[in-house]
């Protein structure tokens, strides 16, 4: 597999790059319960998807640890839609430490379909094994 290209890129609540083992992280922090994530800034998320992945399959590794929040409608359709026409993202790992935030990403999962498969767990590691994973199953 290539490398990707490496950097960071922060839009608000997110900082988005990659490392040597090919996987792009998104890591968000928002500790506001009232605040949603709406359709500028998940645009804005796709966009730094879209660069840092440099339009080559890429597993993707979301860490919610520090968050808390919700999404707006428009939000969600936007994600979910373009998520399902991103044929470079080969799959969604999501870290998460409560319940509240594993609630919200399987009900979002469950709603707004997609065709990549995903997975929660609550250790990066476990996270990264499982995009390592997937990404070698893709390469068979």
């Amino acid at each position: 597999m290539e490398k990707f290209r490496q950097g960071s890129t922060t839009y608000g609540n997110a900082t988005f790059w990659t490392q040597d083992n090919g996987i792009l992280y998104c890591k968000l922090r928002n500790l506001q319960p009232d605040l949603k994530l709406d359709c500028k800034s998940a645009s804005l998320y796709l966009d730094a998807i879209r660069k840092l992945s440099a339009d080559e399959p890429v597993p993707l590794l979301i860490d919610l640890r520090d968050t808390k929040g919700t999404f707006s409608n428009d939000a969600a359709h936007l994600l979910s839609d373009s998520f399902s026409n991103m044929p470079f993202v080969i799959c969604e790992a999501y870290v998460v430490n409560s319940l509240s935030v594993k609630l919200l990403v399987q009900a979002y999962k469950r709603i707004y379909k997609t065709n990549i498969p995903y997975a929660l767990f609550n250790r990066i590691s476990d996270a990264e094994t499982y995009c390592l994973a997937m990404t070698a199953e893709l390469c068979q």
